[in-house]
C-alpha cells in the first residue's frame, strides 16, 4: 500500500510524483513503456537520439518547476534559441522572423511593411499584459477565488482581452489589429492548430498569446534532447524516496464502497493506494474505467518524420545565417487550414527543424544532422490505409519543393511516426493528443472540474497531464498544481 499511485511517467505525471515525493508522500510511478518521458521524451532510432515530438520548450521555462526542483542539480541544461521561430508560407508570403527582443522582431516587420509592424505592435500592447497574467494565473492552483485574486495583483492588467479572446477565434482576434494572414498562419500554426482546432474556430483566440509569450519566455531546448527534462525529474522522484516501474500496463481502477483504492494491471497484479492521479488521456480514466464519461470521439494530431541527412534544409526565403538554428514553420493560408478526417490537410502544416544544429550532442555523426518534420493534422484513417502509404515520402518531396537542392539525395536514413504509431506506443487512441480545451475562463469558472481542480467525484481520484488545465505542451505545471491540490485534499481530510 502506498500513498499515491502516478498513472504515466510524462513530464506532467513525473512532476506530479516529484512535488508528493519531496512532500514526503510515498509515491508509485506506473509507466507502460519501458521507459519515462511521454510524449516529451528522447528516444534512440535510425542511429540517432530523436525527440518524440517537438523538441522546443516555452511554457516550462516560465512554471517555476526547474527552479523549485532543482532540476540543474539533476543533469537538466537549456540551450536558448533565437529567432524564437520562423514562418514561411506554401507561396510568395513574406518570412516571419520572430525575436525574443521586440523591437529587433518589429524592426524586421518594418523593412517588409511599416505597417505591418505597426499592427503588431498594436497587439503587442493588448497581448503582453494579458500574456503575463495568464502566466501568473497558471502558476498556482487554480481556483476562482486565486485566479481573481491574481487579477487583482496585476491591478486587471490584461484582464478585459482575457476574457474577451476567450469567446473569439484567433483569426477574429488578430484580425482585429491589421495583422497580415501570413502573420495569421505563423500564430495558428504554432498554436491552434496544434490543438487540432482551425483559425475561425471560437474559443482559439486566447492562441492569440502565443507571439507575445515567445517575447516574454523565449524558447528553450535541453541538452541531450526534450526527454532530458523528463528523465531529470524522474532522477529527482527517486532522490526523494518515490518509486517508478516501467513496463508497467494498468488496466483500470480498483473501486472500492465508491472510492478509489489503487489500480489494476494488465498483468493481472494490482497496487494499492489511498490517492490515484491519473497522468494520461482522461477519457480512458473517466469514460473506460470508472464510466462517468459517454464514448468521445477522437482523431489523430500529427505525424513525425525523423532523418539523417547530410545536409539541412535551405528554405529558399531564409536568410542563410537563419538556417537550422528555430524551428521554421511552413504554414498554408488561413483559408487553407481545414481539417478532415481521411486525409492530411492540402498544403500541409509542417514544423520543421534540425536540433543538431545548436545540440552537437543530438548530431548523429560529424558529417551528418538530424532533421524533424512534423505534419499537423494527419487522420487516424487514412483514406486509402496508412500500410504501404507513400504519403510520408511526399512530404519530404513537399519539403524539398522549398528548399534548396540536395536534401532527399541527402537523407541517409528516416522514419515516420503516423497516427497508428502513438495509439500503439504511447496509448494516444487513434493518434489523438489530448489537450486542454478551454482557458483561463472555463478554470475561473470551475467548468469540467476534472480538468480545471483536477479532482473527480470518485473520492481518491484525481487527474493531471495535457488534458486538463493549463494544457498541452511541455508546461508540466498541471502536475505541478495537481501535486497542490491532492496535498491539500489529504491533510483536509487528515
Amino acid at each position: 500500500m502506498t500513498d499515491v499511485v502516478v498513472i504515466g511517467g510524462g513530464h506532467n505525471g513525473l512532476a506530479c510524483a516529484a512535488y508528493l515525493a519531496r512532500a514526503g508522500r510515498s509515491v508509485i510511478v506506473l509507466e507502460k513503456r519501458d521507459s519515462v518521458g511521454g510524449c516529451a521524451s528522447t528516444v534512440d532510432a535510425i542511429g540517432a537520439r530523436v525527440n518524440i515530438c517537438n523538441c522546443d520548450h516555452t511554457m516550462v521555462l516560465a512554471s517555476g518547476i526547474i527552479d523549485e526542483l532543482d532540476l540543474a542539480a539533476y543533469g537538466l541544461r537549456y540551450l536558448s534559441v533565437d529567432p524564437v521561430m520562423v514562418a514561411v508560407g506554401w507561396g510568395e508570403e513574406p518570412v516571419f522572423v520572430q525575436w525574443r527582443d521586440i523591437g529587433r522582431t518589429l524592426d524586421g516587420l518594418a523593412a517588409i511593411d511599416p505597417a505591418v509592424a505597426r499592427a503588431y505592435r498594436r497587439y503587442l500592447d493588448a497581448a503582453l499584459p494579458a500574456a503575463r497574467l495568464v502566466l501568473a494565473v497558471q502558476g498556482s492552483r487554480p481556483t476562482t477565488r486565486a485566479i481573481v485574486a491574481t487579477a487583482a495583483r496585476h491591478r486587471l492588467r490584461g484582464t478585459r482581452s482575457v476574457l474577451a479572446w476567450a469567446r473569439r477565434s484567433l483569426l477574429d482576434v488578430l484580425g482585429s489589429f491589421g495583422l497580415p494572414s501570413w502573420m495569421i498562419a505563423a500564430a495558428h500554426t504554432g498554436g491552434p492548430a496544434v490543438w487540432g482546432l482551425p483559425p475561425d474556430h471560437p474559443g482559439t483566440g486566447l492562441g492569440a498569446l502565443g507571439l507575445a509569450m515567445r517575447h516574454l519566455i523565449g524558447v528553450g531546448r535541453p541538452v541531450g534532447g526534450s526527454g532530458a527534462l523528463p528523465d531529470a525529474l524522474a532522477d529527482h522522484v527517486r532522490a526523494h524516496g518515490g518509486t517508478i516501474v516501467t513496463s508497467a500496463e494498468v488496466s483500470g481502477l480498483v473501486i472500492e464502497a465508491g472510492r478509489v483504492r489503487g489500480v489494476r494491471l494488465a498483468d493481472g497484479g494490482q497496487v494499492g493506494a489511498d490517492a490515484v492521479v491519473a497522468a494520461t488521456d482522461p477519457q480512458t480514466v473517466m469514460g473506460d474505467w470508472a464510466r462517468r464519461w459517454p464514448t468521445a470521439e477522437q482523431n489523430g494530431y500529427e505525424s513525425k518524420v525523423d532523418a539523417v541527412v547530410a545536409s539541412l534544409p535551405r528554405f529558399h526565403a531564409v536568410p542563410e545565417q537563419l538556417h537550422g538554428i528555430a524551428t521554421t514553420l511552413v504554414c498554408p493560408e488561413p483559408e487553407q487550414m481545414v481539417r478532415h478526417l481521411d486525409r492530411v490537410s492540402h498544403p500541409p502544416m509542417f514544423l520543421v527543424n534540425t536540433p543538431s544544429v545548436l545540440d552537437g550532442s543530438m548530431r548523429p555523426s560529424p558529417d551528418s544532422h538530424l532533421l524533424s518534420l512534423e505534419v499537423l493534422w494527419t487522420p487516424s484513417a487514412l483514406r486509402g490505409g496508412w500500410d504501404g502509404s507513400p504519403q510520408p515520402w511526399r512530404w519530404m518531396e513537399q519539403l524539398a519543393s522549398i528548399c534548396a537542392p540536395g536534401l532527399l539525395e541527402g537523407i541517409r536514413d528516416w522514419r515516420v511516426m503516423i497516427p497508428p504509431d502513438y495509439e500503439r506506443e504511447f496509448s494516444l487512441r487513434r493518434g489523438y493528443a489530448p489537450s486542454f480545451p478551454g482557458g483561463v475562463v472555463d478554470a475561473l469558472l470551475g467548468r469540467r472540474r476534472e480538468l480545471t481542480r483536477y479532482t473527480t467525484d470518485v473520492p481518491g481520484l484525481y487527474l493531471t497531464g495535457a488534458g486538463t488545465f493549463p494544457g498541452a505542451g511541455v508546461w508540466g505545471v498541471s502536475g505541478r498544481n495537481a501535486a497542490a491540490t491532492i496535498t491539500r485534499s489529504v491533510a483536509s481530510v487528515r
